[in-house]
């Protein structure tokens, strides 16, 4: 058995293949921008060239081919998506408008020091593209106003004819009854049948008008640019001979078959980054970690996910763009700090920044000589000797980015080159053990009770910088560490999840209500994936009464009876307790059942990759670099050349045929059983 996993990132694209011995391939490209599916096939014929191949013969080979991709993101954050239109209740066309006073998701960075002055998101649909439509449902699911449909022809005409490319649909009570808009689809496709459109009840049937608009609009506007990505990739693998399954990662985790993406786009929005926080939960279980800080550093940017007790820690509103989601998704955050963030001087602080302004992957850093001319946190680690190649084979002029740091920053800032670079490193650092410190101190988790996982092409390059000072005990760099969303994204099981929200009810009472809807929906995960070997998961969404987040605690198989309500409401204080905070769950407060799930899930088998020899390593070269305004001869590893349990001391550098990995003075790596390292800080 063969297995592919693709990432796109915003700098590279990354591949990694597994075949049946355990044996491990990889391949890099520069990704894509416009035509994304080519850096895809760039990566993987990387593999196919390493492997002695062709693309065809690898691809004929793979039983499935799995993929991480943040096309649809890209679009909201840049607002290239579909033109939109929206069809609603007639009387609520101002919801997105309204949106919520109170929330503090809608803040972004710049509005919190300016409170007085901030403003509401930005909906990616004009209000003139907004209609109403005459039809009202009620909280039972009962029709007290029949859909006119009439005026719903009229709307859905003139909407067309305005030159809108897609559809959502989005009316009140509809997760309860959904009668009325699927007959708007039905009215959609008497007139324009191939227009794409997207309904609340299928895309995010939760309870609560306006995050379940936001995440309907989301999905349709991202769904032409979506689908037409996904198929025409879809197709070049068949013309390529691909015969498996092709999947999708998904922002809640796990991947899903390509036909469920093409159904509910908004699904893969934070795909990419949930591959690598899906990968850190595999380590962390092969390791026998249960609490681990994910930390990703790529071209673009910074991320940081946490897994708490095995599981990923999921967001309780999602938001992409400050645009709150109905749907599950592994909770994120992310800076604009990475490999390829402008270095830049502020001239009103009169200080240096970093980010969140990229070089991607065109023109790119200065120092890979495609054109770029301004300094990047990439330049300043080639500057400081840290770096000499990326990715295998792109060799990185050292000249060009000293010229670029010498120009936009020493200059300015009455710096020599070297104290620009190491200035550069110190403010990139600082923002990442920020962001670190934000997702665990300030949701009431100590770092030092987490092992910290570096990942991503730039991860292991300055993780012994930004893990200083935090208290974290372990720090683990996988051996896949530039491709190791790719590897999340191939490593997770095969799922496909429908859930039903529920009128608020007491969990003590909720036996009945709670077995009736999982028989309901149980058939409905089940046919999706279809075969015998489909495990289902079923899961209840509990809470506090008057609270607005839910935590969803699996249901172990059998009858819902007291017993297992008794389980539900001990797992629920503990789990509470486990993201909230000792102590914080409140044991007399009453535990409400507001949603129930089920998952139906298909486990992917990953072979075990092969010991690693123990012998010692010996440098293969030496290298010049400069730690803390002092240059030192520093001596340079292979990273396939380490045996287990050897410990290279630094001031050294650990090289792999995709990342470099900086120890810096004061610290040590060591060589893991299962192929990762472990790096020892100097606190530690």
């Amino acid at each position: 058995m063969r297995l592919i996993g693709v990432d796109t990132g915003g700098t590279f694209t990354d591949a990694v293949a597994v075949d049946g011995h355990g044996t491990v391939t990889v391949g890099k490209a520069l990704s894509t921008p416009g035509r994304v599916e080519d850096g895809v096939f760039a990566a993987i014929a990387g593999i196919a060239e390493r492997t002695g191949v062709t693309m065809a013969q690898l691809l004929s080979d793979t039983d499935v081919l799995a993929h991480g991709t943040t096309v649809g993101l890209n679009a909201v954050l840049t607002r290239t998506g579909a033109r939109l239109g929206l069809l609603t209740t007639a009387g609520f066309e101002s919801t997105l408008a309204i949106a919520k006073a109170n929330k503090l998701y809608e803040l972004a960075d710049t509005d919190l020091h300016s409170p007085t002055r901030w403003r509401k998101p930005e909906a990616p649909v004009r209000r003139s593209d907004i209609a109403g439509v005459p039809e009202r449902i009620d909280v039972t699911g009962s029709v007290v106003t029949p859909l006119d449909e009439a005026a719903a022809r009229s709307a859905i005409r003139g909407l067309l004819e305005s030159g809108v490319e897609a559809l959502a649909v989005c009316l009140l009570w509809s997760p309860v009854n959904p009668l009325h808009e699927q007959r708007i689809r039905e009215l959609v496709a008497e007139v324009s049948p191939d227009t794409h459109v997207s309904l609340s009840s299928e895309v995010a049937p939760r309870i609560g008008e306006y995050e379940r608009t936001c995440t309907t609009v989301l999905d349709a506007y991202t769904a032409p640019l979506v689908t037409s990505y996904l198929r025409r990739l879809e197709d070049r693998l068949r013309e390529h001979g691909f015969r498996g399954d092709f999947v999708v990662m998904r922002m809640a985790g796990g991947v899903q078959p390509v036909a469920a993406a093409l159904r509910v786009p908004v699904q893969t929005l934070r795909s990419g980054p949930a591959g690598g926080v899906s990968a850190c939960q595999r380590l962390g279980r092969l390791s026998g970690r249960s609490d681990l800080i994910a930390t990703d550093v790529g071209g673009t940017s910074f991320d940081v996910g946490l897994v708490i007790g095995g599981e990923p820690y999921s967001a309780g509103t999602p938001s992409i763009d400050r645009l709150p989601l109905a749907v599950p998704a592994v909770d994120i955050p992310s800076i604009g700090t990475g490999g390829g963030s402008i270095a830049w001087y502020d001239p009103a602080l009169r200080t240096l920044r970093v980010g969140p302004h990229s070089a991607g992957a065109a023109p790119g850093p200065a120092c890979y000589g495609l054109g770029g001319d301004r300094p990047t946190l990439t330049d300043a680690a080639v500057v400081l000797g840290y770096l000499q190649h990326l990715g295998g084979s792109l060799e990185l002029d050292r000249d060009a980015a000293g010229r670029a740091i010498t120009e936009h920053l020493a200059g300015p800032l009455g710096l020599d080159v070297i104290a620009a670079a190491e200035g550069i490193l110190t403010v990139a650092s600082a923002q990442m053990r920020d962001l670190v410190r934000r997702t665990t101190i300030q949701r009431g988790h100590d770092p030092s009770d987490f092992a910290l996982v570096a990942y991503g092409g730039a991860g292991p390059q300055y993780v012994g910088r930004y893990a200083q000072d935090l208290g974290v005990r372990e720090v683990l760099i996988p051996g896949l560490a530039a491709e190791f969303s790719a590897f999340g994204a191939m490593s997770s099981d095969l799922r496909v999840s429908v859930e039903r929200d529920l009128r608020p009810c007491w969990l003590r009472d909720a036996a009945g209500l709670i077995g009736s809807n999982l028989d309901e929906i149980t058939p409905a995960a089940r046919q999706q994936l279809g075969g015998d070997d489909v495990l289902v998961q079923r899961s209840a969404g509990l809470r506090f009464y008057r609270q607005l987040n839910r935590i969803d605690l699996p249901i172990p198989a059998g009858d819902v009876d007291d017993a297992a309500l008794a389980d539900l409401a001990e797992r629920f204080l503990q789990r509470y307790e486990e993201l909230v905070g000792p102590g914080s769950a409140p044991a007399d407060t009453p535990i409400e059942v507001v949603a129930v799930g089920v998952e139906a899930v298909r486990p992917v088998v990953v072979p075990r990759r092969p010991p690693l020899p123990t012998a010692a390593a010996v440098p293969v070269r030496r290298q010049h670099a400069w730690f803390a305004g002092s240059e030192i001869d520093c001596p340079v590893y292979r990273w396939d050349d380490i045996g287990t349990d050897h410990r290279i001391a630094g001031p050294s550098f650990v090289e792999s045929e995709q990342t470099t990995v900086v120890v810096y003075p004061g610290q040590s790596l060591r060589m893991l059983p299962g192929g990762d390292a472990g790096l020892t800080l100097e606190h530690t």
